[in-house]
């Protein structure tokens, strides 16, 4: 039998073939880029970044530490919270609070004082107040606040055990870290705010009752 020649196809032999491999590879590489460049903007997009979350600990507690409630002086700052978080003229440019949280009350007592400053505000505003994390585990709250779609471009009330709020600011995202507040000062609130390159945070008065720190 006589071979039959066999011809390669006209521009795929060669350099001229590797040439074509190269431009193919730089055209899937592009599409990956692509795609992948689409994914990440899907997904910082689909992040809900709160606008504001606004970080204090709980009311005044009594001189006797096994006592787990507040204090009448801190219930009475629960009772005040309520018009510095509704009609303080600080407030206004913030929203109304659309979330409150505080840490999970153990069985010990532990992470009730933080609850019982926000009861009077989430009476007033029908909301709930979420519990869902121990004092200790402000990670996984800051990481459910932040990712949370829910709460995008809106205002977000978190009132925590004194020891861990520095911790719960750097897990939000504040860096370098804040000075924590002395031991006996109640009468403060971090505020921080997103919507920058890096969030921002203010250490603010509250001003609610005598003796209150005025700046």
């Amino acid at each position: 039998m006589t071979a039959v020649p066999q011809t390669g196809a006209p521009g795929l032999s060669g350099k001229g073939a590797s040439r074509g491999r190269c431009a193919a590879l730089a055209i899937a590489a592009a599409i990956v880029f692509a795609l992948g460049l689409a994914g990440c903007i899907g997904c910082a997009a689909g992040a809900g970044r709160p606008a504001v979350v606004i970080l204090l600990r709980h009311a005044e507690k009594p001189g006797n530490e096994a006592d787990a409630m507040l204090s009448d002086r801190g219930e009475a700052r629960a009772q005040a919270l309520v018009g510095f978080f509704t009609n303080a003229p600080a407030r206004l440019d913030l929203g109304s609070p659309a979330a409150l949280y505080a840490c999970r009350v153990s069985k010990a007592g532990r992470g009730r004082r933080p609850r019982d400053t926000l009861l009077p505000l989430a009476g007033t505003l029908g909301l709930h107040i979420r519990t869902p994390y121990r004092a200790e585990d402000y990670e996984s709250l800051a990481s459910t606040v932040l990712r949370d779609e829910s709460l995008e471009g809106k205002t977000v009330v978190i009132c925590w055990t004194h020891s861990e709020l520095p911790s719960l600011a750097r897990a939000l995202g504040i860096k370098p870290p804040v000075d924590p507040w002395k031991n006996r000062v109640y009468d403060r609130v971090w505020i921080i705010r997103y919507g920058g390159a890096e969030p921002r945070v203010e250490d603010v008065p509250q001003r609610l009752l005598p003796g209150d720190s005025t700046r």
